[in-house]
C-alpha cells in the first residue's frame, strides 16, 4: 500500500456500512454439517439483511450447485434493489464459498476473482481461496473504486491451523503489498477464525495470526480490533484511513434479534459492520479518475486501447504488471504530447491475469486486464 497522493477534503460526504457475516452452511442439507431447515435458514439470512440495511455485506459459508444456486435465491428474495455474487472454490451446497450481496445503488460491482496468488493452497484451508471483488462506491458525482478480499481463514484452535493462518496472513499481505494494488483502496474483510490482538490459540504465545497486518499501522488498520473477541474483523488499507468513521465498528446483535432462537436456526457467528464517510469531492486523484479511463476489449488477444474521457488528464505513460507484480511490458513515452488514447499491442503475452498501470496527470490509476 502507497500513502494516497493527494489530501482528503474532510467534509460530510456519503455515509457506507460495509458488514462481514459468516452464514454458517448456508444452503447444506448434510445433517452431517448442517442441522438447520434450508428455507427457513435463507428466509432468516434475508430478514436479517434487510434489517441490518447495510450497503455491502461480505458472506462466508455459502453453497452452490447447479441444482441449487444460494446467491440467486438470497437476491431474488431481497428484491430488485439487491445485486450479488459469489465465486465459488467448490461447487457443492455444503461447499463454504465466499460471495458479496450489495445495493445496487451505491455499489457497482466491477471484477470479481479468487486469488490465489496470496498464499498457497494448503494453508487457505485445502483450496478455500480468498475471493477479490473490485467494486465502485457510488456517491450523487463521483464511483470510487475499492478491492473487497473476502476471506475465510483456515478453522480451529490447534498450533497447526494457527500456524495455517499465520502464514496465509503473511503471503496475503505480501500479495497486497505488491504493486498490483500500488494505491488502491484495500478492505480485507471476512472470518479471520483468529483475533486481530491475541489468539484463540491458547498454547500459541498469545499473538494473533494477523500480527503483520497489525504492526503495519503506516498502511493498514484493524478496525474491529476492539470488539471483544471478535474472530470476524475487518482490516483497510491508509487510502480509506480518513473515511473510516472512528469507532464505528459493532457487532449486528439488534439485527439478529428478530430471529427466533437464532443460533440454532440461522448461524453461529453475529454478523460484523463498520461505517465509512465518503465525501462528495473525493480528492484522491486515483479515485476521482478512474472511472474516466477505460480498458477494452478485456478481455483480449492482440491489441489492448486505453481510453481516457477527461481531456484534462491525458495518459502520459502506463506499465502492465503479472499477478506476482513482475513488469512484463512498460512504455515510458518519448513524445512530449500526452495522450487521451492509446493502442497497446499484447500479442507476446501468456493468457491470464495482469494488471495496467496508467499514469496521467492526476495520478496513478490501475485496471485489470485478461490474456486471452
Amino acid at each position: 500500500m502507497a500513502l494516497s497522493i493527494l489530501a482528503i477534503h474532510a467534509q460530510t460526504g456519503v455515509e457506507f456500512k460495509i458488514t462481514t457475516w459468516n452464514v454458517e452452511w448456508l444452503s447444506c442439507t448434510n445433517p452431517d454439517f448442517n442441522k438447520k431447515n434450508r428455507e427457513l435458514q435463507i428466509n432468516n439470512v434475508v430478514a436479517v439483511l434487510k434489517e441490518m440495511n447495510s450497503d455491502i455485506v461480505a458472506l462466508q459459508e455459502v453453497g452452490t450447485s447447479n441444482a441449487y444456486t444460494t446467491m440467486d435465491t438470497l437476491v431474488k428474495r431481497l428484491g430488485s434493489d439487491w445485486g450479488g455474487y459469489l465465486v465459488p472454490w467448490n461447487s457443492s451446497n455444503c461447499s463454504q464459498n465466499q460471495g458479496i450481496v450489495y445495493k445496487k445503488s451505491k455499489i457497482k460491482l466491477i471484477y470479481a476473482a479468487l486469488v490465489t496468488e496470496g498464499g498457497s493452497y494448503y494453508n487457505w484451508s485445502a483450496g478455500r481461496y480468498p475471493v477479490l471483488y473490485d467494486v465502485d462506491f457510488v456517491t450523487n458525482s463521483e464511483r470510487i473504486p475499492v478491492s473487497f478480499i473476502n476471506v475465510h481463514a483456515k478453522a480451529s484452535w490447534d498450533e497447526t491451523s494457527y500456524a495455517r493462518r499465520k502464514a496465509a496472513s503473511i503471503a496475503l499481505k505480501n500479495y497486497l503489498d505488491g504493486s498490483a494494488f500500488y494505491n488502491q483502496a484495500v478492505v480485507v474483510i471476512g472470518d479471520l477464525n483468529d483475533y486481530l490482538i491475541g489468539t484463540t490459540c491458547k498454547t500459541c504465545g498469545g499473538i494473533s495470526p494477523y500480527k503483520n497486518f497489525m504492526d503495519d499501522a503506516t498502511h493498514y488498520k484493524g478496525v474491529t480490533a476492539g470488539l471483544s473477541k471478535t474472530i470476524d474483523n475487518v482490516i483497510i488499507s491508509n487510502e480509506l484511513f480518513e473515511y473510516y468513521v472512528n469507532n464505528s465498528a459493532f457487532v449486528e446483535r439488534a439485527a439478529t434479534q428478530i430471529i427466533p432462537n437464532y443460533k440454532s436456526t440461522t448461524s453461529d457467528h453475529y454478523p460484523v459492520s463498520v461505517i465509512f464517510n465518503l465525501n462528495e469531492d473525493v480528492g484522491i486523484a486515483d479515485f476521482s479518475v478512474s472511472h474516466d479511463i477505460s480498458i477494452y476489449p478485456n478481455p483480449a488477444s492482440y491489441e489492448l486501447q486505453v481510453t481516457i474521457s477527461d481531456i484534462r488528464y491525458p495518459i502520459s505513460d502506463f506499465v502492465i504488471y503479472d499477478v506476482y507484480g513482475r513488469i512484463q511490458q512498460i512504455d515510458y513515452r518519448k513524445s512530449e504530447i500526452e495522450q487521451s488514447e492509446i493502442k497497446i499491442n499484447i500479442s507476446h503475452l501468456q493468457s491470464g491475469l495482469y494488471f495496467v498501470k496508467i499514469i496521467t496527470e492526476a495520478g496513478i490509476v490501475t485496471k485489470k486486464m485478461i490474456k486471452n
